[in-house]
């Protein structure tokens, strides 16, 4: 088993929130990180820019399409920016950690 990261971008911290709670509460993830972000973008064949709340979500491989799914069904953007990735180097604590927060 390996960890992975899922990325997504929300346009309020109100939502960026209740996923991300929900998310670990449902056991899809361990953890999620909210920042926010100022993106630039193209959209409708012009350049936008917005704040936005990007989650960066912490789980295993196991878990991650269950994640992408909950995620996919609950974002309120037509075209949600959803991009996950697994990782090699993880310290075994935080991994063993990550495992059982999402078992």
């Amino acid at each position: 088993m390996k960890c992975s990261i899922l990325i997504s971008t929300f346009s309020t911290m109100e939502e960026a929130k209740e996923i991300s709670y929900n998310a670990i509460n449902e056991k899809f993830a361990a953890c999620a990180n909210i920042l926010p972000v100022n993106s630039i973008y193209s959209w409708k064949n012009s350049i936008e820019s917005s704040n936005e709340f990007l989650v960066i979500f912490k789980t295993t491989n196991s878990n991650i399409s269950k994640l992408r799914d909950y995620i996919s069904a609950r974002h309120k953007y037509d075209v949600p920016e959803i991009i996950d990735f697994e990782l090699d180097n993880v310290n075994d604590s935080y991994f063993k950690w990550l495992i059982q927060s999402t078992s």
